[in-house]
């Protein structure tokens, strides 16, 4: 045999020698368990809600479109039984409402009393005994917990009460809009 061939042999020798030592370093532990001996470990589950990204919405639920007042004229207001004013909860997990915040519409003026004051076209309301204001607290009252979607407890009916206006300075033979209710709702339940 040549120099060449020799060279080759023995780096073909060699290569063989070290996959061989690999081969059993790799089974090298496989066998060892082959006694029958096992082994286990565990992957924790979490489902969390999406936060949504900012002006998106992650939260499904409804609102009353209008509330629409009559006004007597001992300036008692009439509403829309309870059976048609709802918020109703569209999401698989409970929600509950966190604030209610009204904001008047000029030249409505919104008020704690009408009784007291001298502003014209003053009016005042109530929901499920909630003072109609510039912001309402909500957060830790548990009557605005809604359950999940689908749930004997997925709305709440908006009682109206207390609802009232005085000194009328501008025409409401035709319906004017007088406020917009924001509703800010989160997942969960209030405690």
């Amino acid at each position: 045999m040549d120099a060449i061939s020799n060279r080759n042999l023995k780096a073909r020798v060699g290569a063989l020698a070290v996959s061989l030592v690999m081969a059993t370093a790799i089974a090298t532990p496989a066998l060892a368990f082959a006694d029958g001996t096992t082994s286990t470990k565990s992957t924790k589950v979490t489902i969390q809600y999406v936060t949504p990204e900012p002006g998106g919405d992650n939260l499904s639920f409804s609102v009353p479109t209008q509330i629409p007042f009559v006004a007597k004229a001992d300036g008692t207001m009439l509403v829309a039984s309870t059976d048609t004013l709802k918020i109703q909860n569209k999401s698989v997990f409970p929600i509950h409402v966190m604030n209610m915040a009204v904001a008047e519409q000029s030249p409505f003026k919104l008020v704690a009393d009408v009784a007291t004051g001298t502003d014209a076209n003053a009016f005042q309301f109530t929901v499920n005994g909630l003072q109609a204001a510039a912001s309402g607290d909500t957060h830790d009252d548990v009557a605005w917990n809604m359950g999940y979607a689908g749930s004997e407890t997925d709305a709440i009916p908006l009682n109206i009460t207390d609802a009232k206006i005085a000194r009328v300075t501008t025409d409401i033979t035709t319906p004017k809009k007088a406020a917009t209710i924001t509703w800010t709702v989160a997942s969960g339940a209030a405690q």
